[in-house]
Formats: structure tokens, C-alpha cells, sequence
């Protein structure tokens, strides 16, 4: 085995200066792609799953709950026992939703403090320079439901754009997942600008019940 290395290693002394750069090239890409791999393609994915079953969830509570109401008028004009059966049926589904939709809210970092975090989690993090962060227009989970009687839930996203070299961005964003409060990861984008340097884009967002705006 030390033999492999010591030949390995007069090999690589002999390349020209460009074939070791490309060589060392090729190993920072590799260490990219190993980190994006590990960290950020299965967060991505595990919040593009939860973000569609809240969403499910949410528009199977709105069916319900318009159906709750067209049979309430239903009631008030003809009372029927058939009908009222499906009323409560009805009435306990949606209230199940409901609970359901409340436990996916209870760790969730709220609007408010959304930005804060992730502006005290960069101040904490060695060799990182802000570029811009940015919270961004909130939007109904649900989409088409932005009219005015809407009572369902809010996206409220967060555009944070940063330049640093590689290590310093994947222990940002190492210390973002290890937080014991939750949000969402919606895009993701790394470039490397100036070498080592790089710009790190990311949208973050979390989910509200009124369309407030979350500040930074």
C-alpha cells in the first residue's frame, strides 16, 4: 500500500502545473457534490413531501368545511336525520384535519422570527459576509384560495443570498439543520464566484395563519 502512494505520488509531481490544477479542480467539485448529496437533496425532497401532505391536508379541510356549511343551510331550512348524520360526520373529519394540520405547527418557527434566525445563525458562523436577506410576499398553501375570505395557511418565505468559501457554508448550513425549532427549505442555489469564494442563495419558509409580514 505505501508503495501505491509513494508511486501515486511521484505520478502527480511529474503533471504539469494545469493538470494539477484540473486534478485539484475536480476534488473541490467532487466535494461539492458530496455535500450537497449528504445535506441538502434530502432535505429539499423530505420538505417538498411535507409540504404536499400539508397541503393535501389543507384542501381536503377547506372541501370539508364548505361542506359543513352547504349542509348547515341544509339543516336550517329542512331538518333531516339523514342529513344531520352527515353533518357530524362531516364536522368530526374536518375537526380531525384540523388536529392533524395543529401538530404539523407546534415546532415550527413562527413568521415573526423567521429572519432573525437565520441572520443570528450567520453571525455565528466564521468567514460568511451577508449579501441580502429578504423576506418575500406570503402566500396561501393552498393555491388559488388568495381571496378575501381565506382562513387557511400562510407560506411565509425568506430569500437569504451569502458569499463565503465552501467550508464556512456547509457548517452554516449544518447549524441551520441541527436547530431544534422547524422550517422548510424551498431552493437552493451554490455557485463559486471567485475561488475559494462562493454565493450561497437560499429560500427558506415557514407556515402562518394570517398573512403577516415576517420583517428583515
Amino acid at each position: 500500500m505505501k508503495t501505491h502512494w509513494l508511486n501515486m505520488a511521484e505520478k502527480f509531481a511529474n503533471l504539469s502545473a494545469r493538470e494539477k490544477w484540473l486534478i485539484a479542480l475536480c476534488s473541490w467539485v467532487g466535494i461539492i457534490l458530496g455535500g450537497y448529496v449528504l445535506l441538502v437533496e434530502p432535505t429539499l425532497k423530505a420538505n417538498q413531501s411535507l409540504r404536499q401532505q400539508v397541503t393535501t391536508t389543507e384542501q381536503s379541510n377547506l372541501r370539508l368545511e364548505g361542506e359543513v356549511l352547504a349542509i348547515t343551510a341544509k339543516l336550517k331550512k329542512d331538518p333531516d336525520q339523514a342529513i344531520n348524520i352527515e353533518y357530524k360526520r362531516l364536522f368530526t373529519e374536518s375537526q380531525m384535519l384540523s388536529e392533524q394540520l395543529a401538530k404539523v405547527f407546534e415546532d415550527l418557527i413562527s413568521p415573526s422570527q423567521m429572519a432573525k434566525l437565520l441572520e443570528d445563525v450567520l453571525a455565528g458562523t466564521k468567514g460568511l459576509h451577508l449579501v441580502s436577506l429578504e423576506s418575500l410576499k406570503a402566500e396561501p398553501i393552498v393555491n388559488g384560495q388568495a381571496t378575501e375570505n381565506y382562513n387557511g395557511y400562510y407560506v411565509h418565505p425568506v430569500r437569504l443570498e451569502l458569499t463565503g468559501n465552501y467550508f464556512a457554508i456547509l457548517s452554516y448550513l449544518e447549524t441551520l439543520e441541527s436547530l431544534p425549532v422547524n422550517y422548510y427549505w424551498r431552493n437552493f442555489s451554490y455557485q463559486v464566484e471567485d475561488y475559494p469564494q462562493a454565493k450561497l442563495v437560499l429560500e427558506v419558509y415557514t407556515l402562518g395563519t394570517r398573512q403577516e409580514f415576517i420583517g428583515g
